[in-house]
């Protein structure tokens, strides 16, 4: 059941999970699907004391075995707003039976950082993103603790060592930051129409601009600066990426997979944006064709246990930027 809603509320996420070995790939499901309960909440327009609850009621269904999945259920699907969710929401009772089913450091790693997600994303809520630094804390709540549970989850099923883990773990949040600060850029036009600021306010400020006039035409030269500033912040996470990939066991190519393939999706796009002014347009959304997500794949197939083949594909594709 559960394998059969993940690519109703992400079809990329669901490609590049089902990649990973098992039993990798069930518990990456599960915490995906538990973390997009979590961006649900944040994302729906109830309020800051409702959010709260709702947060709080949810981390209690994945530590107390004893709270129950249909209260939470109910107060979810009526306080929310919500479109593809909305089968996920229906089948909380699922998602947490599926949670205590698995191993205890699966649990553990998976609750762990699903506190840090909601508490930093409730903290967000009303707050402004002024500067990088907050773009920064503000990504690493709502994707960099995945990219540490990740380096979790790889120790808890023996793929890496702990020696291995510890020298991951300098990489592993900004991986997360990369593609998410990638969403940001291409999503500016869309985010802004739903009332949704991500980019920093004293950089928009700096141009003379504001939120409300940054994708008018008339302010397209200075909406192009801004847009270069957050191109290359956002470049130096796609390359601490890569340095996270490429230290990697080189025989677990289907983990190296399921990292590349989001990491160059990431790519194409964030070199689309840095190439195009098209995405200050509200009728425009930055995709890459279905072709280029082809080539990913079997490129990251072929390549994944190649450190000087991927690098050599990634500095071909960042200097495409230019």
């Amino acid at each position: 059941m559960l394998w059969q809603i993940l690519p109703k509320v992400s079809r990329s996420f669901a490609l590049c999970i089902k990649i990973l070995p098992k039993p990798l790939n069930s518990q990456m499901m599960l915490a995906y699907l538990i973390f997009r309960i979590f961006d649900t909440i944040e994302d729906s327009h109830a309020s800051i004391s409702v959010k709260r609850e709702l947060f709080a009621e949810t981390l209690s269904l994945f530590s107390n075995r004893k709270a129950s999945p249909a209260k939470v259920k109910q107060r979810l699907l009526s306080e929310l707003d919500y479109t593809y969710e909305k089968e996920l929401l229906e089948n909380l009772e699922e998602v947490v039976k599926t949670y205590y089913s698995q191993p205890a450091g699966v649990r553990r790693a998976i609750l762990k950082r699903g506190r840090t997600m909601a508490h930093g994303m409730l903290k967000f809520q009303g707050k402004n993103i002024e500067t990088f630094a907050d773009q920064n804390r503000y990504s690493y709540y709502v994707a960099g603790v995945i990219g540490y549970l990740f380096n979790d989850l790889l120790y808890q099923n023996k793929i890496i060592t702990k020696a291995l883990k510890h020298r991951l773990h300098r990489y592993a949040h900004q991986f997360g930051l990369a593609l998410q600060k990638v969403n940001i850029l291409r999503d500016i036009a869309k985010d802004i129409s739903e009332n949704r600021r991500y980019w920093p306010a004293m950089l928009i400020r700096k141009y003379g601009l504001s939120y409300e006039n940054l994708c008018l035409k008339e302010n397209r030269e200075k909406a192009i600066r801004i847009l270069e500033a957050q191109i290359e912040n956002a470049r130096r996470y796609l390359e601490a990426a890569m340095k996270y990939i490429m230290l990697l066991p080189r025989k677990a190519v289907r983990v190296r997979m399921f990292c590349l393939i989001p990491l160059f999706m990431a790519i194409e796009s964030y070199v689309k944006c840095a190439q195009s002014p098209e995405v200050f347009d509200s009728g425009t959304k930055v995709k890459i064709t279905r072709l280029q997500v082809q080539e990913i794949v079997a490129k990251s197939g072929l390549w994944g246990s190649s450190n000087d083949r991927l690098l050599e594909w990634f500095d071909e594709s960042m200097a495409r930027q230019c």
